[in-house]
């Protein structure tokens, strides 16, 4: 991902639903473990975008998904975050709360170590807990 700083602001700029994120995480969560790479998982991701009618120019969406939901993957590991979260059904599946796809479709990514993408924790808990309070639930 060292490439990543050269696209953040293009990453951040691109609206990106958490419907969207929610439909991409069940499509990784339905593949196969030889494909659970990045390429092939991205591969999947433009074909997704692709029959939804995103024309053949979604890569940059595509992009926007995948670093997205490899971000929340990185701030899911955060136990503060993990109330908001349910073990999954099968291995490396986990069932995340609605809120938590939302804010990982509007949160800015920053690059974290390694030059990986992440969202800031604190930035992230914030905006899901000022979700849930307009919302009246937590």
């Amino acid at each position: 991902m060292s490439d990543f700083l050269k696209f953040k602001n293009d990453l951040n700029k691109t609206k990106v639903t958490p419907e969207l994120l929610g439909e991409v995480m069940v499509m990784y969560a339905g593949l196969p473990p030889e494909e659970r790479i990045f390429e092939a998982r991205a591969k999947r991701v433009i074909e997704l975008l692709y029959n939804r009618g995103h024309g053949t120019n979604c890569g940059l969406l595509a992009m926007a998904i995948t670093i997205r939901l490899m971000a929340l993957d990185v701030i899911l590991r955060d136990h503060e975050v993990q109330g908001w979260t349910l073990p999954g059904d099968g291995p490396d599946v986990t069932y995340v709360h609605s809120y938590l796809l939302k804010v990982a479709a509007e949160a800015p990514l920053q690059e974290g170590p390694n030059s990986q993408p992440i969202f800031d924790s604190t930035d992230f808990r914030r905006r899901v807990l000022r979700i849930a309070g307009t919302r009246g639930q937590a």
